[in-house]
């Protein structure tokens, strides 16, 4: 049990803020809002790249731009996981978020300017129906959604994992 758990530390004795479905309602609508923020720049950043001939032909001539947002990525990514002091200072966390961002929609923009563009409509299509879903999912409150931590973890962790295969393997031909 969590008395078990902390006995000894009184200063790990308190309430945790997450009892409450109010305070769980208001950071799921915050998390989701970040998402939609990060999700319009990406959408954003695919348009420009897919449908604007001569942005589509520069970077499809310049594969290093590609390779700096990897590394950008990788970069942030490891920042945001491993480093929980600057994920939690104001400053760093919007900006680790915000370069995380735009690293992922140039690597997505970079990957779609090679399909054609119903294959990017659809694409875009797709992750805007789930993402409202899991949207509409989250606020509904029969089902506590953080309570899956385990399964979303694993989720993403597959995720992850695929896109990163992904962006390596699919711009140079290897699929």
């Amino acid at each position: 049990s969590y008395q078990e758990a902390t006995a000894g530390y009184p200063e790990m004795d308190v309430q945790f803020a997450w009892d409450d479905k109010n305070i769980r309602r208001t950071f799921i609508r915050k998390v989701y809002a970040i998402l939609m923020l990060q999700l319009s720049v990406t959408v954003g950043i695919v348009c420009l790249f897919t449908f604007c001939a001569p942005v589509r032909f520069y970077i499809q001539t310049h594969p290093s731009l590609y390779m700096a947002s990897y590394i950008m990525f990788f970069a942030t990514y490891i920042a945001l996981s491993c480093c929980g002091d600057l994920r939690r200072q104001f400053p760093w966390n919007v900006i680790l978020l915000v370069l995380f961002t735009l690293s992922m929609a140039s690597m997505m923009g970079f990957m779609s300017s090679f399909y054609n563009t119903k294959s990017v409509l659809l694409c875009l299509g797709i992750t805007a129906l789930v993402c409202l879903s899991v949207t509409i999912f989250s606020f509904q409150s029969k089902i506590d959604v953080t309570s899956c931590q385990g399964i979303l973890f694993s989720l993403s962790m597959v995720m992850l994992l695929c896109a990163l295969t992904l962006s390596i393997v699919v711009p140079f031909g290897y699929v």
